[in-house]
């Protein structure tokens, strides 16, 4: 099976969704992200979502690729970006669940909480990832 082209398992997959759930349920059932998704500006959720690939970059990279072969390079970066990718769906999906992810009247507060959401998700997700 693969992850957006990076070489996983089925159960890869299923420590990534259960390590997002997680983290984001209660997270995205707290008010203060609610309220932040309100009033953080563009340019902050950005730089959280930076923020949050680098460090699953570092995550993702000692377990997985350590030892360093040539070609790992393409196959690591779609790693980070499918796990990243698939926390945010996992965020965005548990936000529709508790009726706050407005995408048609407020979709830059949808997209922010999604991303506030995903933040600690992504990170409880590579760690379950990692955990053997």
């Amino acid at each position: 099976m693969t992850l957006g082209g990076a070489k996983c398992s089925r159960r890869d997959v299923a420590e990534i969704v259960v390590g997002s759930c997680l983290m984001a349920f209660p997270t995205a059932t707290a008010e203060d992200i609610w309220r932040l998704g309100e009033t953080l500006s563009f340019g902050r959720v950005l730089m959280i979502a930076a923020t949050s690939i680098v460090v699953l970059s570092v995550l993702i990279y000692e377990p997985h690729y350590g030892a360093h072969r040539p070609g790992d390079r393409r196959e690591f970066l779609q790693r980070v970006l499918s796990t990243y990718g698939l926390t945010l769906a996992i965020s965005a999906f548990i936000l529709l669940g508790v009726d706050h992810l407005d995408f048609i009247p407020h979709p830059i507060v949808a997209f922010t909480r999604t991303i506030l959401v995903a933040f600690p998700a992504s990170f409880a997700a590579t760690a379950v990832d990692t955990l053997r």
